[in-house]
């Protein structure tokens, strides 16, 4: 992956409507032969272990929200957020997500 990574923490929204804290990673976007298409990867800082494997859709509904948090649903009732340490790397996803 040439993507310079960014600190990201990895949120799914539970049945109470509660943000789930699933772990603190680097993202990047790079293609997945498995799911054929460009994606966001997300490796545990802790151990390198993939936290989040999501195919980029065009049909999905990404939102930017204040700046440094990308939020989205991949199927009903299942909603993801990236929280982002840094603007910069925010940014940079959204870009990829974008394209």
């Amino acid at each position: 992956m040439t993507d310079t990574r960014r600190r990201v923490k990895v949120y799914t929204l539970n049945e109470d409507r509660q943000w789930d804290d699933r772990g603190t990673g680097h993202v990047s976007s790079g293609y997945v032969e498995r799911l054929k298409g460009m994606s966001l990867l997300v490796r545990a800082e802790s151990d390198g272990s993939l936290l989040l494997e999501s195919k980029i859709n065009p049909n999905t509904a990404y939102q930017k929200q204040q700046d440094t948090l990308i939020v989205w649903s991949e199927a009903e009732n299942y909603d993801l957020a990236l929280s982002f340490q840094e603007k910069a790397g925010c940014d940079e996803i959204w870009e990829k997500i974008c394209q």
